[in-house]
């Protein structure tokens, strides 16, 4: 095949696909570009989840008539005037591609007027082409409507999402680029119901409240560091310890008001907390970093997400040291838990006591922790015949049981002889595949539980729109939740396996989990649920446990069926053969 130049429209779409993936890359572009023109109100509205119809409008600076043509022209820019300013570059845009990326794949009409002017400009534009321009009334600031995203490359059209997964997405950014610009308002709707707001008073903590829930909020720490030597300067929020997720999507990275994926920061954020950071849990972040225009390199992808640090050494320990730095200091306090998930092992109408009920984890309130226990109907009656893991096994079954306990390593790990075979067993990992197991052969069908006192969510705006999607599988499920407001739900029943009154961490893992299935059907429904009450209500890493509980939970993971692995499919034991230790101490033959 002989080389050729391809033909303008071939080209125009080709480049257009490195920087519109999909309606939210539309609305990343258009909103950059209103916060570039120096906008403190933006308002975005959806049909179909941006796919049939996308709008943003800003009180921004505007552009005059003869300048919107121009801004459809690719690498036509307001932002440069040579490639010496891409290492001093500050604005959000500045390649010059979004406008007529966006025109090249879908239908755009645009209004904008300078507020020195008494009329504006409309522009129509399809698939690249210039329709028409008019003179035209309209606010000071710049509204720009793309409609039929793709209606001319249908290939790419088929690989967009349901239109709920596309709004949550646009959601997503949206939310973040408020915690980056909080001095600016945003607002999000889709087929005219409000999703987000935020006021812009330019008080981060007010943003994270409308973002994530005023219960996130009260937990946040502030971080303010000034690095004098480079000129760099980090500030935001971090939560407590005590207030984590079950993914890194709640962590915001802002670097000179973009937003990006680092993996590097956010290793040194989380390495930051150390050991006071539960197994597989993850903080929520919202940092500001302001480096030297000068140290960055902005202009890796045209989606701009991505950057490099010319120092990378330097930008990581600014981050580590000051979330360190700021976790020492902080004097905040875990709340008493809402729910007897944090002290109970069995799922059972009544809980018997041993040694780790009765030992408090929470220094200094002993009795109050035993009177928790008898609000929430416990047992407290030592009863050595009762078993924590709820083993129910025969004497005859003991005695044929293989494994032989040794002891707690690093308080995580049991230490076992299994003939002559050296296991390691992960306690958390084979108690949550115990409670799994038990929680297949334990359902009751159809069967739900009113809770004694009803669970008010608040759900971060992110979820709003697929959270209505979801509710009527929830409550065939055996969910009875009903909203309270914009963002405010309460949950009054649960299915009957959750009938220990789950907590908010609990309720928030589990929609989070359901929230991320594009087509959740029943059976999805229930190993997401079962998973998640095995993941909250097994014991823990790096906690002790007394022998008797270490040889309950060895003889029922015997008798477990797939004891091997945890229902997330991670290993719980690993076996170290009787040869390969006696290779390691040199002994070569029969061990005497």
């Amino acid at each position: 095949m002989k080389i050729k130049i391809l033909d303008k429209d071939t080209a125009e779409q080709i480049a257009a696909g490195e920087v519109i993936e999909n309606p939210s890359s539309v609305v990343k572009e258009l909103v950059e570009n209103a916060l570039d023109a120096g906008s403190t109100r933006i308002a975005v509205m959806l049909e179909e989840g941006g796919k049939k119809f996308i709008s943003v409008t800003d009180n921004g600076h505007g552009m005059a008539p003869e300048e919107l043509t121009l801004a459809f022209k690719r690498f036509a820019t307001s932002k440069l005037n040579s490639f010496e300013d891409l290492s001093r570059i500050k604005s959000l845009g500045f390649r010059g591609e979004a406008l007529p990326s966006i025109a090249a794949i879908a239908r755009v009409k645009m209004i904008s007027r300078p507020e020195r002017l008494i009329s504006g400009a409309g522009l129509t534009i399809t698939g690249g082409e210039i329709m028409e321009q008019v003179e035209i009334g309209a606010p000071p600031g710049t509204r720009v409507e793309v409609s039929d995203l793709f209606y001319n490359t249908p290939g790419r059209l088929k690989f967009l999402r349901a239109a709920a997964f596309e709004t949550s997405r646009i959601s997503a950014l949206l939310t973040e680029m408020a915690l980056a610009n909080s001095h600016v308002s945003f607002e999000l709707k889709s087929k005219g119901k409000s999703i987000f707001y935020s006021g812009g008073d330019g008080n981060l903590l007010h943003t994270i409240g409308a973002v994530y829930g005023n219960d996130v909020a009260e937990t946040m720490q502030e971080i303010k560091h000034l690095d004098k030597e480079t000129g760099s300067s980090l500030k935001g929020y971090i939560s407590a310890p005590s207030m984590t997720r079950s993914t890194r999507k709640w962590i915001t990275v802002v670097i000179n008001g973009r937003l990006i994926k680092n993996a590097m920061i956010v290793n040194a954020i989380e390495r930051a907390y150390g050991d006071l950071l539960p197994s597989r849990r993850h903080p929520i972040a919202a940092l500001l970093l302001d480096l030297p225009p000068d140290t960055l390199d902005v202009n890796v992808h045209p989606a701009k997400t991505e950057i490099r640090f010319e120092q990378p050494d330097k930008v990581k320990n600014l981050v580590y040291r000051s979330i360190k730095l700021t976790l020492q200091r902080s004097t905040h306090i875990p709340a008493w838990p809402e729910s007897r998930s944090e002290v109970e092992f069995r799922i059972s109408d009544k809980m018997e006591q041993t040694d780790l009920v009765r030992e408090s984890r929470v220094p200094g309130i002993p009795f109050a922790y035993e009177r928790f226990l008898k609000e929430n109907s416990l047992n407290l009656e030592d009863n050595d015949n009762k078993s924590l893991f709820n083993a129910g096994f025969t004497e005859k079954q003991d005695k044929e049981n293989a494994c032989r306990l040794i002891g707690q390593y690093l308080n995580s790990y049991l230490v076992v002889q299994n003939e002559d075979k050296l296991l390691l067993i992960d306690q958390h990992a084979a108690h949550e595949r115990m409670i799994y197991n038990r929680l297949l052969t334990e359902e009751k069908r159809g069967e739900s539980a009113q809770l004694t006192i009803p669970l008010t969510i608040d759900l971060p705006a992110i979820w709003l729109q697929k959270a209505d999607n979801i509710l009527p599988a929830l409550k065939e499920f055996g969910f009875e939740i009903e909203a309270l407001g914009e963002k405010s739900y309460v949950v009054r029943s649960v299915p009957f396996m959750l009938r220990n009154n789950p907590g908010n961490e609990e309720i928030y893992d589990m929609l989070e989990k359901l929230l991320e299935v594009e087509d959740l059907t029943e059976t999805i429904t229930k190993d997401i649920v079962h998973k998640t009450i095995a993941c909250h209500r097994s014991v823990k890493a790096k906690q002790k446990l007394t022998w008797n509980e270490m040889t309950e939970l060895l003889r029922e993971w015997e008798n477990t069926p797939n004891a091997q692995y945890c229902p997330h499919g991670r290993p719980t034991v690993i076996s170290f053969e009787r040869s390969r230790l006696e290779k390691g101490f040199h002994r070569g033959g029969v061990s005497t």
